[in-house]
């Protein structure tokens, strides 16, 4: 099992480990973010929308598997060397498709990339198995900080790729990147004093949880193509609920579980994970919400009519940010003894913002303030919530529980993107001698940004209920017990 306290680590260690933490993060983020760049060219060249869509979905379906398995495997045999196992996998998966002359290579490389799904909670613990437990939120800021910003930038360098060169060269920088983090992995974070379990593999807790997984995501990512009540949309979701009840079943029956599900009903845990879903559902929205509100056209009565150009540029500075918000996060958690605060400041953050929005959203200067708070408020969200989980989760289930939360997320953000276009699809307005197209009505939009709004409202008053900061510590023996 990993030690369950860190090491004495010097300044200088420090620094190397986190550096090469973040370069991990960059490798998981240009994973995820850098082939949107890249689809307007793969649906011109592939030309089916259907295969092109798989690119997105065969990378989500594998890492959402690889965030709860990979993650509770690092915990038991070492987390150092599963990070770099599933590095190794993401290089490897970035060549294949960089290689690729058919959508059907480009898919099995994303796939295979989806593996760099467990990076993030793997990071985490390797966070809290190596630093000083007063440094943890620093480490975490940083390292959540890494995430949200590369993930932005990756996808404006997939551009500049995409447009000077070819697609296939987002990939060649993955392989890259990928290499740089496998290096840096090696020689700068330092070996566990142990690095292998005895305790048995729960194998048949694995092959329950991912197909799960994978059919409540397949299912909720197509719904709006076959809609909701399409048999082949119900027998997915349906299914894959059902299959994880079975999941659950095991899990609280096994004498070493894959995952401790009790672990999930720790107070903090529960709320912060729930804080997360009801974030997810609206608010971490932004990027379909606000794109199109800059970008619609003014004749539809509620678009402000910017460019693509000029829309990205004003969602650009929260990312930019966030290298400060994420570690400023971090600070704020070590001097309150906690990150309840910042928590609570991140859902009022968004909360004014989105609120702000709700209530008038037909001023630019109004908009583009309302977006920065929003954007500050999303920046401080990823950085807080894990530090909540950490602060509570046992030290030796650390990218375990942190890697459940990852899949929490990735399924909560599926859902949410439905939810927005479901209520984006509310009213439309077309006007056919002002060219093409039909765009959500203004009665739309203020529906969209009521219940944003709303759930902003909602996940503040669950932060709220965290426990104070100086108790937040005491449930991780309460939590070791209960496992």
């Amino acid at each position: 099992m990993q030690t369950s306290e860190a090491q004495p680590t010097s300044r200088h260690a420090a620094t190397l480990l986190l550096a090469a933490l973040v370069l991990a993060e960059i490798v998981s983020a240009v994973e995820a973010t850098m082939v949107f760049a890249a689809m307007r060219v793969f649906y011109r060249e592939f030309g089916d929308p259907v295969l092109v869509g798989w690119i997105i979905t065969a990378f989500l379906l594998v890492a959402a598997a690889s965030a709860s398995v990979c993650s509770r495997l690092g915990d038991m045999f070492g987390r150092r060397r599963l990070l770099l196992i599933v590095l190794v996998f993401a290089g490897l998966g970035s060549l294949i498709s960089a290689g690729a002359d058919s959508p059907a290579m480009v898919i099995l490389g994303r796939a295979v990339q989806g593996m760099a799904g467990a990076v993030m909670p793997l990071c985490f613990g390797l966070v809290r198995e190596n630093l000083p437990a007063r440094r943890v939120p620093l480490g975490i800021g940083i390292v959540s900080a890494a995430a949200f910003v590369s993930g932005g930038a990756a996808i404006f360098i997939g551009g500049v790729l995409v447009d000077q060169l070819s697609w296939h060269w987002i990939f060649y920088v993955g392989a890259a990147t990928a290499v740089l983090a496998i290096v840096a992995v090696w020689l700068w974070v330092p070996r566990a004093a142990a690095l292998s379990s005895r305790e048995p593999v729960d194998w048949l807790g694995a092959l329950l949880l991912v197909p799960a997984i994978a059919a409540v995501l397949l299912g909720i990512s197509n719904a709006r193509a076959w809609g909701w009540g399409d048999a082949r949309t119900l027998a997915l979701v349906l299914g894959g609920a059902a299959t994880l009840g079975l999941w659950v079943w095991h899990e609280l029956h096994t004498r070493v579980p894959l995952i401790d599900v009790r672990l999930l009903g720790q107070r903090q845990l529960a709320l912060a994970n729930l804080g997360m879903v009801l974030l997810a559902l609206g608010p971490l929205q932004s990027g379909l919400v606000l794109s199109l509100l800059l970008q619609q056209p003014q004749w539809t009565g509620v678009g402000l009519g910017l460019s693509a150009t000029l829309a990205g540029l004003i969602l650009a500075p929260p990312m930019v940010l966030a290298v400060l918000v994420g570690p400023g996060c971090g600070l704020l958690a070590m001097r309150s003894d906690g990150a309840r605060l910042p928590a609570l400041l991140a859902c009022g953050c968004q909360l004014v913002g989105w609120g702000g929005m709700a209530l008038h959203h037909d001023s630019l200067p109004f908009v583009v303030a309302m977006a920065l708070l929003q954007g500050i408020g999303m920046a401080m969200a990823y950085a807080a919530v894990p530090m909540l989980i950490v602060e509570v989760a046992p030290a030796e289930r650390t990218s375990e529980v942190t890697g459940v939360s990852s899949v929490i997320r990735y399924v909560s953000n599926a859902v949410g993107s439905q939810v927005v276009a479901l209520l984006l699809a509310q009213a439309i307005v077309s006007d056919p001698a002002r060219g093409p197209g039909s765009y959500p009505a203004p009665a739309a939009f203020a529906l969209t940004l009521g219940v944003i709004a709303a759930l902003c409202v909602l996940s503040l008053v669950v932060t709220a209920c965290l426990p104070a900061a100086r108790r937040a510590a005491a449930p991780v023996g309460e939590a070791v017990r209960v496992g």
